[in-house]
């Protein structure tokens, strides 16, 4: 077991650490959301294009690259199909479904207090001019 300088006790440190791949697999722009439109589809697997769509402003190349991980990770199933045009799509495994309400109840947190949080952020750029 690790101490800092504060005499905090960590049981884990860098990359071992749970709540550090937790944190890496999803604390970035995208892939709250991307795990969210997954879970909300149930069983139903998603096209990449629908999955674009649902994010809106998303590139193609953070997309697959997000996709990619997850696949990786083993939170995401990649089924692609040999048609013309290409089909290949996207469905949470049961890990990532394991994700559905730690997802959700960050989607209700940034509903409830995002509005607060952008108040704040703004007296708090007020102050320092």
């Amino acid at each position: 077991m690790k101490k800092n300088e504060n005499n905090i006790k960590f049981h884990h440190s860098g990359e071992t650490c749970p709540a550090f791949l937790a944190l890496g697999l999803i604390a970035n722009k995208w892939s709250v959301k991307i795990l969210y439109a997954l879970s909300h589809a149930g069983e139903k697997p998603l096209r990449f294009g629908e999955i674009q769509k649902l994010l809106g402003n998303i590139t193609q190349r953070e997309l697959s690259k997000h996709l990619r991980e997850f696949e990786r990770s083993g939170l995401v199933t990649r089924k692609a199909y040999p048609e013309v045009p290409p089909r290949v799509e996207y469905k949470l495994t049961r890990l990532g479904y394991s994700l559905k309400e730690p997802v959700d109840a960050l989607s209700n947190w940034s509903q409830t207090y995002g509005a607060e949080v952008l108040k704040n952020r703004g007296l708090y750029e007020e102050k320092k001019s």
